[in-house]
């Protein structure tokens, strides 16, 4: 009794559409690889200066976000500088919010051999509920910050309204935050926050 095999013989189109399909297998892994690969930010080996710039937003829930030497998503700030020298950041209105990050890693950030100079960095947010938050030399969320040099001469962070709240932090990591031989300097900053149930936080050199 003989057994025949059920498998179809080999063909030539047949090759061909394994060997196409194989192609197609590995572009998308490619692309996959990239995709994930372009979420990752990095600041790394770079100068980054700027000089008298302003972000303006007004109206009901308007939101300023000002973004100067920032990576984003395991981002990394590595062997650079960055330099600010006037910086405004403004957001008036109902529910406004006003966020200022200058030298800011998020999302596993983490900030090394990098020197982040601010000066004249002013963010104001006014109106009922709202927020007002200024990071200057800061990583979030298991960040860290080593081998870094930080100042912010003159920040100024400001939340004007009923309920309003003001966070100001300056060199620090948090969320399992580390703050290893860096230096952090903040002559002259000020956080503040005014109006009925208002709240301001100011950090200089915390890690939490």
């Amino acid at each position: 009794m003989q057994f025949r095999s059920r498998r179809p013989p080999s063909t030539p189109n047949g090759r061909k559409k394994l060997t196409m399909k194989s192609i197609k297998f590995a572009v998308i892994a490619a692309l996959t690889l990239s995709a994930v690969s372009a979420m990752a930010g990095d600041v790394v080996n770079s100068a980054v200066s700027a000089s008298a710039v302003g972000n303006t937003s007004a109206g009901l829930a308007s939101s300023a976000l000002q973004n100067i030497g920032v990576a984003e998503q395991n981002g990394h700030i590595g062997n650079s500088t960055v330099l600010v020298n006037g910086a405004f950041n403004t957001s008036a209105g109902l529910a406004s919010s006003a966020t200022q990050n200058i030298g800011h890693a998020s999302g596993n950030g983490r900030i090394d051999n990098t020197l982040v100079l601010g000066s004249g960095l002013v963010n104001t947010s006014g109106g009922l509920a709202s927020t007002a938050k200024q990071q200057v030399g800061f990583a979030d969320n298991n960040g860290r910050v080593t081998n870094a040099f930080i100042s912010a001469a003159g920040a100024t962070n400001t939340a004007v309204g009923l309920a309003s709240s003001a966070t100001q932090e300056i060199g620090g990591a948090a969320n399992n935050g580390v703050l290893q031989n860096a230096a952090v300097i903040a002559n002259g900053s000020f956080n503040t926050s005014a109006g009925l149930a208002s709240s301001a936080t100011q950090r200089i050199g915390v890690a939490r």
